[in-house]
């Protein structure tokens, strides 16, 4: 059953022309075959179900009732890719992305904004070459994304929760994640790269301890943050990134690099590496490119660093144990969850009993206080040698509270 509120609906030259008002109730449908086009005079509320088959055009309103989570936009294709424009913002509550003729199915050229579910269904959403934005408010979330079904192009995060951008590029689902952060307003923007930095970011120009860099892949990240403080997760797959960067080996390891402008070489961050999930995560500071690359392991004489914590007080693992670090006093220690908020912050490590009891204890932090909960956590470890220069490790404790 289909029930409407419109003034001014029409057809012309096989489109459908809205240049009133149209609601789609909650539990109604309403389906366009021809090409859509919402003109600067038009109201679109869709708390129902709207199906898109052909072009999508809003020059006007598309939103959705406040409070209503009942709203689904589907672009459901055909055998020509669905061409999504405008000169206005949509918003949308839920939407699902479906065409399996080709590819990339839907090309954006406007801006569009999410605030439910993204279900990619089937379909590469492309706003690469047509300066489209995708944009996931504060509690939008995205099912399905594969090799098949991405935005290949740039997507906006507002908000301060967790998110995995569903991006990717030739054929390659290859998203980036950052973690919760602190302000409600930060926004983060970004996409994928499946082609070589090299040409405008020389790989010879870099850190010493980086020994290679990943030829054929990179990341753009931005932040509108006054001082970019973030946990950046990115992956490696085993058909885009090269071989000999993810091959273990006892003297090198994974991290995350960032091409610098001012200084005009790639520079490395304290990266963990979780090879079950192929993650690699960093605590990084700037907006940039980046990507992974295989660095030096720095080797410290006597730091031996155990991993497992199990604050139960029955005197086994009872705290982060690192010994050796007596002869490197100034040294500092940082340790975050498993979404990036920093638990635990500290200097001189170890000294007077400064442990890591499994209780979040830092400056910057959540539940103040209290036990942590079970679970897998990443650490930096920072210490400043005899000679003056720092090495930093990086890596993986884990909490068990059982």
């Amino acid at each position: 059953m289909i029930i409407l509120l419109f003034f001014g609906i029409g057809t012309l030259n096989a489109q459908t022309i809205n240049t009133g008002e149209i609601a789609i109730l909650s539990g109604t449908e309403f389906a366009t075959v021809a090409d859509f086009d919402n003109k600067p005079t038009g109201d679109f509320i869709n708390d129902g179900q709207f199906i898109v088959y052909s072009n999508y055009n809003n020059d006007g309103l598309v939103t959705f009732s406040p409070k209503v989570t009942s709203g689904l936009t589907y672009f459901k294709g055909s055998n020509i890719a669905q061409v999504i424009s405008g000169k206005e913002l949509s918003e949308f509550n839920n939407v699902r992305f479906e065409n399996r003729m080709v590819q990339p199915a839907f090309l954006l050229s406007t801006a569009i904004s999410i605030y439910g579910v993204s279900d990619f269904y089937k379909g590469i959403v492309s706003n690469n070459d047509t300066q489209g934005t995708v944009v996931f408010e504060a509690n939008a979330t995205h099912v399905n994304t594969s090799d098949d079904s991405y935005i290949d192009g740039y997507v906006v995060r507002n908000g301060k929760n967790e998110f995995q951008k569903p991006i990717g590029d030739g054929g390659y689902f290859r998203p980036s994640a950052i973690n919760v952060t602190s302000s409600s307003k930060n926004l983060f923007r970004g996409k994928y790269l499946f082609e070589n930095s090299d040409a405008l970011r020389p790989h010879a120009q870099k850190e010493e301890l980086i020994t290679l860099i990943n030829a054929n892949e990179h990341w753009e990240f931005e932040s509108n943050q006054a001082t970019v403080d973030v946990a950046l997760t990115l992956t490696w797959h085993d058909d885009t990134t090269p071989n000999e960067l993810i091959k273990e080996d006892s003297d090198s390891s994974l991290a995350i690099v960032r091409w610098d402008d001012v200084e005009s070489k790639w520079k490395l961050y304290a990266s963990a590496v979780d090879r079950q999930e192929q993650t690699v995560t960093a605590v990084v500071d700037n907006s940039g490119i980046y990507t992974l690359a295989k660095v030096r392991v720095p080797i410290v004489d006597d730091i031996v660093i155990y991993n497992a914590v199990s604050p139960n007080d029955d005197g086994f693992n009872d705290y982060f144990n690192i010994t050796g670090l007596e002869k490197f006093p100034d040294n500092s220690l940082e340790i975050y969850n498993r979404y990036g908020v920093k638990v635990f912050e500290t200097t001189n490590y170890g000294a007077n009993e400064n442990w890591f009891r499994g209780i979040s204890e830092g400056r910057v932090t959540v539940s103040r206080g209290e036990g942590l909960p079970s679970g897998t956590y990443f650490y930096i470890l920072k210490i400043k040698m005899s000679s003056g220069t720092y090495k930093d490790k990086a890596g993986y404790l884990y909490i068990s509270n059982d």
